[in-house]
C-alpha cells in the first residue's frame, strides 16, 4: 500500500516559508504597539469611544500601524492557509489557481479593510 505524500518547501516555495516568518516578528511587534498604544497610553485618561479613536487615526503614523497590522495580518494567513492546502495533492495540481485566487481574496480584503477604516480617519 502506497505512503501518502506530503509536501515540503519544495511544493510550498522557500520565499513563501521566510516571508511567513517576516510577517510573525511584524505582527508581535505591530501587535505590541497597538495594545500600548490603545490600551495602557494614558491609562487614566482610558476612553474607548469614537471621537478617541478618530483623534489616533487622524495621526498619519496611527493610520500606517493599523494598516500595516492589516496587511501583515492578511498575509500571514493566507499564506499560512496557501501553505495547509499545498498539504494536499489534489491543490498541489492547482498551485496557480490557489495563489491568484488568495492573492485576489487578500487584495479584496485590504481594499475592503481600508474602506472600513476612512470614516474613522475623515470623522
Amino acid at each position: 500500500m502506497a505512503e501518502p505524500k506530503i509536501a515540503t518547501t519544495k511544493v510550498a516555495g522557500s520565499w513563501p516559508w521566510f516571508l511567513q516568518r517576516v510577517t510573525a516578528v511584524l505582527l508581535v511587534v505591530l501587535l505590541a504597539v497597538h495594545i500600548v498604544i490603545d490600551h495602557f497610553w494614558n491609562m487614566s485618561t482610558l476612553d474607548l469611544k469614537v471621537s478617541s479613536i478618530h483623534l489616533r487615526l487622524g495621526q498619519l503614523i496611527w493610520i500606517g500601524v493599523d494598516w500595516s497590522m492589516l496587511a501583515v495580518v492578511l498575509f500571514h494567513g493566507l499564506n499560512g492557509t496557501r501553505t495547509v492546502m499545498f498539504d494536499f495533492d489534489m491543490f498541489i495540481k492547482r498551485k496557480k489557481w490557489v495563489d491568484v485566487g488568495l492573492w485576489i481574496l487578500g487584495i479584496a480584503m485590504l481594499v475592503w479593510g481600508i474602506i472600513i477604516l476612512v470614516p474613522f480617519i475623515n470623522g
